[in-house]
């Protein structure tokens, strides 16, 4: 009897949960399951398969869409899972392969360009308005849903995971010595190195800083303060300006802050740096904002309550702003190779449908919010309280990173030079003005 008992407890809070979604929208329940103000039919694909490529990180929302997708059509849904960083280069492939196995695929933002121009993705220009009165695509928030979706003046994806970084902080750590959470980054620091010094000995430090030689995660820690410091990548005119004074102002900031950081940084990537937020072994944390969902679970953290967030920090100079940047982040389209593309656009329209966006943003399954209703939402402010408003104040303003289709080479020269400027094999000043030549040669280059 005792073991029964869990399974009629989430039984009743599923059907609990079911009736609020349904109550609070005002509307039926359409015939793709999901709650919503528009009705579609959703096509009868029993007996069919497709196949999507998705990652570790994402692989906890991509087990939810094929299992919900499956109840609404009868479509067989194969996730399969590879490294982010291997995920542009897959679906490259498979547009070259004999035998194909790719529908649906995930993929970096960043690599949008890269995939367009080696003819990987189908144009879903004419897709989005035929079903713009679905997928409402001005809901989506307007920093990201250019860069997700746009290269040549035409739409290749939806965005999927609208990422980017909020400064977790612990309570407790900095009450202990009457700290509060920084509103600049001078203050960060000061934190960083107040618990450092007096808590190393304990296997707790101030913050934990990601800088691996890995694109995602080295640059991720530096755009957090180029865009605070009034820095950007590329000028309006969509030229170099990586070796601006704010620039060098950011670099400069991100190596202090790696003195006082969990050793070592280079070591530290986004689930070092995760799992020592939610065990409590880091004050601060540069994070994506579902680590606050995470915090709350009992299977992942320590800190169940212990914890608050704030927007990035202030830098310093004319230019200084709270300016974040569009960190990671990912977005879903149809493989030019794909074998069934009928079901590849029934599951994309699926997945992008308003509603069951927000189902993905009230599961722990790697996905922040990509839509101004979700950011609205009663639902999800009250799913996610802390997180909803510094997402709404973070994500509107992003910063994106280029997209260009040599973006990739770009940001591989980026980070071979912030790994040497933290190093201290070079000063931050030429390890920027180095970054600023390689990139106006390979413009130039085309």
């Amino acid at each position: 009897m005792k073991k029964k008992q869990p399974i009629v407890l989430v039984t009743i809070a599923v059907l609990l949960l079911t009736v609020y979604l349904i109550s609070e929208s005002g509307s039926e329940k359409n015939k793709t399951g999901v709650t919503t103000g528009v009705t579609y039919d959703a096509p009868d694909l029993k007996g069919q398969k497709i196949t999507v490529l998705t990652n570790k990180p994402h692989l906890g929302s991509s087990e939810a869409l094929a299992e919900w997708f499956h109840k609404e059509t009868g479509a067989i849904v194969q996730n399969i899972v590879v490294d982010y960083s291997k995920m542009r280069d897959r679906i490259i492939a498979d547009a070259a392969s004999s035998e194909p196995l790719l529908d649906v695929v995930m993929f970096w933002y960043v690599d949008i360009g890269k995939l367009v121009e080696e003819d990987s993705l189908i144009e879903l220009t004419d897709f989005i308005d035929k079903n713009s009165h679905i997928l409402e695509p001005d809901d989506y928030l307007p920093s990201l849903y250019d860069p997700y979706t746009l290269q040549n003046g035409k739409r290749w994806a939806l965005p999927y995971d609208g990422d980017t970084h909020v400064l977790f902080y612990r309570k407790s750590l900095l009450e202990k010595y009457h700290l509060t959470p920084p509103d600049t980054w001078e203050q960060f620091q000061s934190i960083a190195r107040t618990i450092t010094e007096n808590e190393k000995e304990n296997g707790v430090y101030g913050t934990a800083i990601m800088a691996p030689p890995l694109s995602m995660m080295i640059i991720s820690s530096f755009m957090n303060r180029l865009g605070c410091f009034g820095g950007k990548l590329l000028n309006d005119s969509g030229k170099p300006s990586i070796d601006s004074p704010e620039a060098v102002m950011a670099l400069n900031a991100l190596i202090e802050h790696s003195i006082y950081a969990l050793p070592t940084p280079f070591e530290t990537d986004w689930e070092v740096s995760r799992d020592a937020f939610l065990t409590g072994k880091v004050a601060m944390v540069e994070q994506w904002t579902d680590i606050g969902i995470m915090a709350e679970e009992l299977s992942q953290s320590t800190i169940q309550g212990d914890w608050g967030v704030i927007q990035m920090p202030l830098g310093k100079g004319e230019k200084a702003g709270h300016v974040p940047a569009l960190n990671a982040g990912f977005s879903l389209g149809i493989a030019k190779s794909t074998r069934n593309l009928e079901a590849a656009k029934a599951y994309l329209l699926f997945a992008s449908h308003p509603a069951t966006t927000l189902k993905l943003n009230l599961i722990n399954g790697g996905i922040d919010p990509v839509r101004i209703s979700t950011l609205n939402s009663k639902k999800y402010k009250a799913f996610a309280p802390k997180i909803s408003i510094a997402a709404k104040s973070a994500i509107g303003g992003a910063t994106a990173w280029p997209t260009i289709p040599r973006a990739a080479e770009m940001l591989e020269i980026l980070t071979d030079n912030l790994v040497k400027a933290i190093h201290q094999m070079i000063t931050p000043q030429q390890a920027l003005e180095n970054t600023q030549k390689s990139w106006q040669e390979l413009m130039e280059k085309g």
